[in-house]
């Protein structure tokens, strides 16, 4: 124990500045701090503190006191005398110690207990005590009665400016009822609960003990600053205002309220009269008195219990001390809950995760037996819900139900077979399959528990069919465009060169200059269909669209594709004298008929007769639009289309692989932008063929009805 060395005589000048800093505009609890520093310089003691009461009626108490020095508790007793009798009171007490030799003695303590009164009003008991019987003189004494009004006043202050403050709470304030209570409510919480059953029974007990109306209880979130409703009582309506999208807003700054205040400071505070309370508003109009009251620990709240009521004295301090005790028992239920909902929240967090992502998860056992999966997963192999029972095991059912679609069986077993035998190593494969074609990427690795031991494996599977599709449209791109490009080229190249080197005659110089302008043509036709096809897929192609005779814009095309037309070749028109006109864009039918044409002819390259017919009132496909159409059909002799490649023909680039169309040559974009151009009109392209005796193929334009011929 500490023992007073010198003797100090106050002075005047220290008076004057403990005056000047219990007036400034500082926090009462900065003041306070700066006091004791001061105190101590006039009045050698070991420790202070100072109870306050800001109301100056008993009401709204808040303790100051710097960190102790001696062991001991403070006299409570002696304090509420002194509160009391409102007389100062220096008493030299004997305190158990221990000397060098581990023996328990006595020591003298002096403890001088001083009233902090103004006019009528009580505003604290500020106390003093240090070792030793000798502390605190007659001149100690006065020095300190010369700082009491000073106190008193700034005390004042801080309670007219700052009406929520601290409880100082001590278990005899708890009545025998409200103890019994008490213990009922913290074996009520003795069962593991959820978090929100754990809040709402807690924010049911302190209401249903403290009369109070309504109520709410928060989670503070510190790194954010902010409070988050999560369940609330007896309020009229719902305590919170709604978002654009009709959300409830449930997370606020704690910058805002009394809830906000106590979660920021991590105190207790009690609002007799919100009409009144200044900084402080209401969330709804009909709340006067709102006490708060956080759970935590060490100064930091967890959580911030909330009690409202249209009463303004509805709350003393008995309420608050039995609330705050309540927020004492509800601490390690509270941290319990947390803990179990931070594993829920990350729980579900990752389930949304494994259940939404577009690539196919499959969670195996060391035996290979499934798991789980998420739906992606059965949707890329294509397969139901019902296809995977409860003992589901790799490879030999996923073998089982897709065997008609892998075209090597055996690629996947072998695959799961490498992940039995080697389980640390990852492994990845693509598997090929078939009616539809699909290319799947498929990575095992190892899964591993909380103590590192092998578990099994997690198979990432994904379809990667538009990217392997994108690498050969794009290397098909590469290839049949420079390939077509570089004929025609090399041709104006080879023949200007010529014309350059040496003088012809000028026939000869007319050919060449005629192979030249129709090399160019052709150039020309190839960066159209690639312009063609890129407005088309951007949606910038717009039709123009007016009555038009079939039959006159057939005659025109023939007189047009004379030239292409060789003498192996017989055209045939077979269109009805008298028909319906259509309604479609001239221009773009034009062109579908000129690429349907020309490829009968240029792939029918022994000869043989087009037939080129237009039908009214036709059958149409099961899928077509409705509404009245005109059917065009271009049939050849020619060497046909396997049946295999039939779908496919209508892609960007694709050309049926054989040596016949190698020969040939083609961008392989005519029928792709044909396709979209009748789609344009609502109509629909098919084609009808047999390899080796030529193909139909089968297009619809809108007729020309009343409804659709322009006014």
């Amino acid at each position: 124990m500490l023992a007073r060395t010198s003797a100090i005589q106050p002075s005047p000048a220290l008076l004057t500045e403990i005056a000047r800093l219990l007036s400034s505009e500082r926090t009462l609890v900065a003041r306070m701090s700066n006091l004791f520093e001061l105190l101590r310089e006039a009045l050698w003691y070991d420790d202070a503190r100072l109870i306050s009461w800001l109301d100056g009626a008993g009401n709204l108490r808040e303790s100051f006191a710097p960190p102790l020095r001696l062991p001991l508790a403070w006299e409570d007793e002696l304090t509420e005398q002194t509160a009391r009798q409102r007389v100062a009171r220096r008493v030299t007490l004997a305190t158990p110690t221990a000397n060098t030799n581990g023996l328990v003695a006595t020591a003298e303590l002096t403890v001088l207990s001083v009233p902090v009164v103004w006019g009528d009003a009580l505003y604290g008991v500020i106390e003093l005590r240090a070792a030793g019987a000798q502390a605190f003189s007659s001149a100690d004494q006065s020095f300190l009665a010369a700082v009491l009004p000073l106190l008193a006043a700034a005390i004042a202050t801080e309670g007219e400016q700052m009406p929520a403050k601290t409880l100082v709470v001590r278990p005899s304030e708890l009545t025998v009822r409200q103890q019994h209570t008490l213990t009922e409510f913290q074996l009520d919480l003795e069962d593991p609960l959820a978090l929100n059953d754990l809040l709402e029974r807690v924010l049911h007990w302190a209401l249903e003990t403290t009369g109070a109306e309504a109520g709410a209880i928060s989670l503070v979130d510190h790194e954010r600053s902010e409070l988050s409703m999560q369940v609330f009582e007896g309020f009229a309506r719902e305590p919170f205002s709604r978002d654009v999208y009709g959300e409830a807003r449930r997370r606020w700054s704690w910058n805002s309220g009394l809830s906000g205040k106590a979660a920021r400071e991590g105190r207790a505070l009690l609002l007799r009269d919100l009409v009144n309370a200044g900084e402080f508003t209401a969330a709804l109009p009909e709340i006067r008195a709102e006490l708060a009251v956080p759970i935590g620990d060490a100064g930091r709240a967890l959580a911030v219990l909330t009690l409202d009521s249209p009463r303004s004295a509805a709350f003393g301090e008995r309420e608050l001390a039995f609330v705050q005790a309540i927020a004492q028992g509800a601490l390690l239920p509270l941290k319990r809950a947390l803990g179990y909902q931070n594993s829920l929240e990350t729980s579900m967090q990752l389930g949304q995760v494994f259940s939404s992502i577009t690539s196919g998860l499959a969670l195996m056992d060391n035996q290979g037996k499934l798991l789980r999966h998420n739906t992606a997963w059965l949707h890329i192999w294509n397969l139901e819900p019902e296809d995977i029972g409860e003992a589901f095991h790799m490879p030999w059912d996923l073998v089982t139900r897709l065997l008609a679609r892998l075209t090597d069986p055996l690629k996947l077993s072998e695959f799961c077979a490498e992940g039995q035998a080697q389980p640390t190593e990852v492994f990845q494969e693509t598997m090929l399959l078939r009616d539809p074609h699909q290319e799947l990427h498929v990575l095992s690795t190892p899964t591993r528990d909380s103590l590192s031991q092998l578990t099994g494996r997690l198979w990432v599977v994904s379809d990667v069919t538009r990217e392997r599709e994108s690498d050969r449209l794009k290397s098909e791109f590469i290839s049949i465009v420079s390939h077509e490009l570089r004929t025609p080229l090399t041709s104006i190249l080879g023949y200007t060169e010529l014309m350059l080197a040496r003088e012809f005659k000028p026939a000869e110089q007319r050919e060449f200059v005629k192979t030249v302008y129709d090399q160019a043509n052709h150039l020309s036709q190839i960066v159209e269909d690639l312009l063609g096809v890129s407005r088309l897929e951007a949606g910038s192609v717009r039709l123009n669209q007016w009555v038009v005779s079939l039959r006159q814009l057939i005659s025109e095309l023939i007189a047009q594709l004379n030239t292409h037309i060789s003498n192996r070749h017989r055209v045939v028109i077979d269109v009805p004298q008298r028909m319906t006109p259509a309604y479609l864009d001239r221009d773009k039918i034009k062109q579908v008929l000129v690429n349907l044409v020309t490829n009968a002819i240029k792939y029918s390259p022994k000869g043989g007769e087009v037939v080129l017919r237009v039908q009214e009132q036709p059958t149409l496909p099961a899928d077509h639009p409705p509404g009245e159409f005109l059917l065009v059909s271009i049939s050849d002799q020619g060497m046909g289309i396997p049946h295999e490649d039939i779908p496919r023909i209508w892609e960007r680039f694709y050309r049926v692989d054989n040596s016949n169309t190698r020969r040939i040559g083609g961008t392989g974009l005519g029928l792709s932008i044909t396709k979209a151009l009748v789609e344009l009109h609502n109509g629909r392209i098919w084609v009808e063929s047999t390899v080796g005796k030529g193909s139909t193929f089968f297009f619809t334009v809108p007729a020309a009805t009343e409804q659709m011929r322009p006014v």
